[in-house]
């Protein structure tokens, strides 16, 4: 209980350093993925301070995975992408297969964590790489951080060309539907006068 208390203030003042880790690992040996109060652990802090060297170490030696959620449902992966950590986010997605599509508690997807960091290129990589589609709260959370910022002129043209999709689709399915319509109607018709 005191080790888990010490590892969570140590990432609260930032200090990385796997040595002091190292130190505590003994002391943890009957709990070896400490939670906080939030059902948060040492991967947790570790990815959304962006500290790699930490994160491979408490992968390599401690029974945890970045998919772990926590109370809420948020993942390492999800403190990842709010680092905006492309080394991070592909470590976790590529190498090792985490869900790209894990959302929390309150519906938020790592394309709304990635947005907060405004790192286009990693913003572009979970939209093509994993399709993610942007939401509404995804552009707001842009906007709130840079109302001007490429991340936000980004995710408003996939959003808008996902609609125009949306609307094209649905004039399609309607010109198809209009054409199978008339094409019974004349069947019917066609049938009424050989019967006749």
């Amino acid at each position: 209980r005191k080790g888990t208390w010490l590892f969570m203030r140590m990432f609260e003042m930032e200090i990385r350093s796997i040595d002091i880790y190292q130190y505590l690992e003994l002391n943890i040996t009957s709990n070896p993925v400490p939670k906080d109060r939030s059902g948060r652990t040492p991967l947790h802090y570790a990815s959304r301070s962006d500290n790699i060297r930490m994160v491979r170490y408490l992968i390599e030696t401690f029974p945890c995975t970045p998919d772990d959620p926590d109370n809420n449902g948020y993942t390492s992966v999800h403190g990842a992408c709010e680092a905006g950590s492309m080394e991070l986010v592909r470590y976790f997605l590529i190498d090792l297969k985490c869900n790209a599509l894990a959302e929390t508690k309150d519906l938020k997807t790592m394309l709304y964590f990635a947005s907060m960091s405004s790192n286009l290129e990693l913003v572009r990589f979970l939209v093509k790489k994993f399709s993610l589609k942007p939401r509404p709260n995804d552009i707001e959370t842009a906007q709130s951080v840079n109302p001007d910022s490429s991340v936000v002129k980004y995710l408003q043209k996939v959003y808008t060309d996902i609609i125009f999709d949306m609307m094209e689709e649905e004039k399609r399915m309607k010109e198809i539907f209009h054409e199978e319509y008339e094409q019974q109607e004349q069947t019917k018709t066609q049938r009424k006068d050989i019967t006749s």
